[in-house]
């Protein structure tokens, strides 16, 4: 099989290696333009990015080193209601994979009066800017990204396992009797394929060209619009391990740490600030002064119709978008070579192939909607677009908010494939104040006593276990990680 893949952003790279592992002798073509560029924002990956790395074969130290990257731990989440501040932490939430509601209340209530009671070592390791080791010397399964650094490290690496990289600029789609893409239309020449993935981001050329068609996804998601510049770093010897997310006045701002800059941004509901004032308000909350911003850009929550259309699948940006919040996009296209890998066998044999797929992916990013719009559900009324609140509850939050409110997570509703579980719908409704304390006592008191103080000292102890793990400086573990990639190679450690 012959796989085309349009466009050489994070999407078409990530896509262009899951597959050249489980189909070596593919031929897969990827096509990228200098002049068109790419997004390109400073970005932060889920834990998806983990499976990832492990499944390519890129080593962790290596990354480290020559992506500037540094760890994350989760996202520390300011002024998103009158409360204090909390954090979605998974990385240092050692619960999390357990699925266990029951034990997220116990801990939630009775634990341990910290500011952060889900993740109480968010608190004495990580927001002091230091990391906690597993036995493997990865602190993480997370990461942030200066996105153009990334891009060109994972483009070495596909070159390197004979991934072809094409700088061309595509005019033109041919279609063959039966609708199917039959070849490109380029600048240099013609590029035919069998199997064709559109990462052409926001031009969704592929998709567009065969009429698939853009669902909005507006009514459930209220930002429009972002605008992003770098910094530099403060004090490059004291790095924060985590994304810091806050609120401001008609939307929310990001900020991401690399080993050499900080990539910010304000995403943001056009109809109660413009991009200038967005910049002005941005700047005054970072303490700097920006006087323009060096990306701007549109965008409208939505998806395609179909994400496998005829010979065409779309991925990334290409295939749909929510927006910047919990750096989902990485995730999701990781999460869709996943499925991909399961259904590509049998797609010339089986009739129903592109439909299944079409129903998990859209499952999947209806969980994403889901989980993005709980963020907006806080009680912070100090502007009029938090009073506003300009969106219309999912059906799955409709039904299912009066439950989170009674401390009720069924984890029946959060299938296997999807992005966001129990662990950190939980995580946002408990830091949102929205489980109601009087209703959780009540529930976890018509238990025995013995049983409350099972489950809560079974939490305890999962987390205790945590405090085995060596710990240092996010610093240092960077250069250690430097070091040791240098060292194994060989290589002059003056350099690190």
């Amino acid at each position: 099989m012959k796989i085309v893949i349009l466009g050489a952003g994070t999407a078409g790279l990530i896509t262009a290696l899951i597959l050249k592992e489980k189909y070596p002798a593919y031929q897969i073509t990827i096509i990228k333009s200098d002049a068109i560029g790419i997004v390109g924002v400073g970005e932060g990956s889920t834990e998806h990015w983990a499976w990832f790395m492990d499944y390519v074969g890129i080593n962790n130290e290596e990354l480290l080193h020559e992506t500037r990257a540094t760890v994350k731990v989760g996202i520390l989440f300011k002024d998103w209601h009158l409360g204090p501040d909390y954090v979605h932490s998974i990385s240092s939430f050692e619960l999390s994979s357990l699925n266990r509601p029951e034990l997220f209340n116990h801990l939630y209530l009775n634990g341990v009066q910290e500011d952060f009671p889900l993740s109480p070592h968010f608190k004495t390791i990580y927001n002091k800017n230091l990391i906690a080791l597993d036995p493997n010397f990865r602190s993480s399964n997370q990461y942030h990204f200066d996105t153009f650094k990334l891009g060109s490290y994972l483009s070495k690496i596909c070159l390197d396992r004979d991934i072809t990289i094409e700088d061309n600029i595509v005019t033109d789609v041919i279609l063959n009797s039966n609708g199917d893409v039959q070849e490109l239309v380029a600048e240099q020449e013609n590029i035919s394929g069998d199997l064709f993935i559109d990462c052409s981001g926001f031009k969704r050329i592929l998709s567009s060209k065969l009429g698939n068609m853009w669902i909005s996804k507006t009514d459930y998601l209220p930002l429009n619009r972002a605008i992003a510049f770098p910094t530099e770093q403060t004090d490059p010897q004291s790095i924060e391990p985590y994304t810091t997310s806050t609120a401001l006045s008609a939307g929310w701002s990001w900020r991401i740490p690399t080993q050499d800059r900080y990539g910010n941004g304000y995403v943001f509901n056009t109809n109660y600030i413009d991009s200038d004032k967005a910049l002005s308000e941005l700047s005054q909350a970072l303490g700097v002064s920006v006087e323009k911003f060096a990306r701007d850009i549109p965008f409208e929550a939505g998806k395609v119709d179909k994400f496998w259309f005829k010979n065409v699948i779309s991925v990334g940006l290409a295939g749909s978008f929510a927006e910047p919040l919990e750096a989902q996009s990485i995730g999701f296209t990781i999460v869709q070579s996943q499925v991909l890998l399961d259904y590509l066998d049998a797609w010339p044999f089986r009739k129903n192939v592109c439909e299944d797929f079409n129903k998990q992916m859209d499952s999947i990013f209806d969980n994403i909607i889901d989980y993005l719009q709980l963020h907006y559900l806080g009680d912070r009324k100090d502007a009029k677009f938090w009073q506003d609140k300009p969106f219309k509850l999912t059906e799955f939050n409709k039904e299912n908010l009066p439950l989170f409110k009674r401390g009720i997570f069924q984890t029946t509703e959060f299938k296997n494939n999807y992005m966001f579980k129990v662990a950190n719908f939980y995580q946002v409704t408990a830091g949102l104040n929205l489980i109601n304390k009087d209703i959780l006592t009540e529930s976890l008191n018509l238990n025995r006593a013995t049983y409350n103080n099972t489950n809560y000292n079974r939490a305890i102890e999962i987390l205790d276990s945590f405090k085995t793990r060596s710990v240092m400086s996010h610093r240092e573990y960077l250069n250690l990680a430097s070091y040791n990639y240098l060292h194994k190679r060989g290589l002059n450690e003056s350099r690190v």
